[in-house]
């Protein structure tokens, strides 16, 4: 029975002939590959292989987005004063920024100036709460609660002995 070492050392002689097979059949497959890249004319772009186009752009296919990343990230919100790092607001929150009270400190240029507003405003919030519930227009009832209504109204109509005239139907 062979031991442990003797099989590993088998092991390695032959992982050692393998490579010097593959590297020997390596070099007549690049020159089958070569021959006939020289046939049919094919460039690096052709083959998919980078220059200026790629293979879905000859297709006319789209190429798909790299997995786990939207196709734009956004414009930068926050900018970290430290270390200049950013991060548009979207998504897990960096380390630099997740632990502050006030976020409004980290907004950069034009995201800076409606928080600076917005602190102003807050001078006067009850005011400001009115005006803008006076102001807000009624929300469209749901279709039960519009349902429950009528309802309501035929009953009431009912007890009163009122004609209510529904679709062009007189009802008691």
């Amino acid at each position: 029975m062979k031991t442990y070492q003797a099989v590993r050392a088998e092991i390695a002689k032959l992982e050692k002939q393998a490579e010097d097979l593959r590297r020997q059949e390596l070099k007549s497959v690049i020159a089958q590959v070569r021959q006939v890249i020289a046939d049919y004319g094919l460039t690096a772009a052709d083959l998919g292989l980078g220059g200026s186009r790629t293979r879905a752009v000859a297709t006319g296919r789209k190429r798909a987005a790299p997995a786990g990343r939207r196709a734009s990230a956004g414009v930068a919100k926050y900018r970290d004063p430290k270390t200049g790092q950013t991060w548009t607001g979207h998504g897990r929150p960096p380390a630099w920024i997740v632990s502050a009270k006030d976020r409004n400190a980290f907004l950069i240029g034009d995201a800076a100036a409606p928080a600076k507003a917005a602190k102003k405003s807050k001078a006067k919030p009850a005011r400001a709460a009115k005006a803008v519930k006076a102001a807000k227009p009624a929300a469209k009832p749901s279709a039960k609660t519009r349902s429950a209504a009528r309802a309501k109204k035929a009953r009431a109509a009912a007890k009163s002995g009122a004609v209510e005239i529904e679709s062009g139907v007189a009802a008691q």
